[in-house]
């Protein structure tokens, strides 16, 4: 049995250089103002150079430790973002999985980054018999914990449920936090979903 996503779509906003490079203008301006830009500032938003400050916030590898299951472009999401500083991975987990196993996500960076956990959402419980699930609805939860180092690993309650999602942040340190703009993905840091279903046996 599987009902409803517990996170809806997301709309997720463009860049001006996204935007500029389909076409549209994110900000419409007349033609005086236009004029008015210098070349220089143009330049500025649509290739701003970071210099050597700049920290490369993706992820190396993904993998649930306890299967060994790699997380990789396979896992992206068919209908949202899956690159430029947002990803959204699908991970079906087996209806034969125990409803009492933790997976161990476990997130690798080339640099030593902080990885927040900025929300986690858990869907309904799976059950053996329809009368135990009574009165049991999905849990919603802002968190900001966080790991640091290369190596990232967190523990997720995934098996018990019909779907869970979690929101992760990698981030340099001292640069953004989950209450940073999500404008700024791509740029200060890397956002990543995980959204985990499975059926029932």
């Amino acid at each position: 049995m599987y009902c409803c996503p517990v996170w809806g779509t997301r709309r997720v906003l463009s860049s001006p250089a996204e935007s500029q490079a389909k076409g549209t203008d994110p900000h419409p301006r007349s033609r005086a103002e236009d004029r008015s830009v210098s070349f220089l500032a143009g330049d500025a938003l649509t290739s701003p150079d970071w210099g050597s400050d700049w920290i490369d916030t993706t992820i190396s590898s993904i993998q649930i430790m306890e299967i060994q299951q790699i997380i990789d472009r396979r896992y992206c999401s068919r209908s949202l973002q899956c690159g430029s500083g947002n990803y959204n991975y699908n991970i079906p987990v087996n209806k034969h999985t125990p409803t009492n196993v933790k997976f161990s996500l476990e997130i690798n960076t080339t640099e030593p980054l902080i990885v927040f956990q900025c929300k986690f959402t858990l869907g309904n419980i799976c059950f053996q018999r329809k009368r135990e699930a009574k009165g049991m609805q999905s849990h919603q939860e802002v968190s900001q914990e966080m790991t640091q180092g290369y190596q990232h690993i967190w523990s997720l309650p995934v098996a018990p449920f019909f779907d869970s999602a979690y929101h992760f942040r990698v981030a340099a340190p001292d640069v953004a936090d989950c209450s940073t703009d999500p404008y700024f993905a791509g740029i200060f840091f890397t956002d990543y979903f995980f959204y985990f279903y499975r059926h029932c046996a």
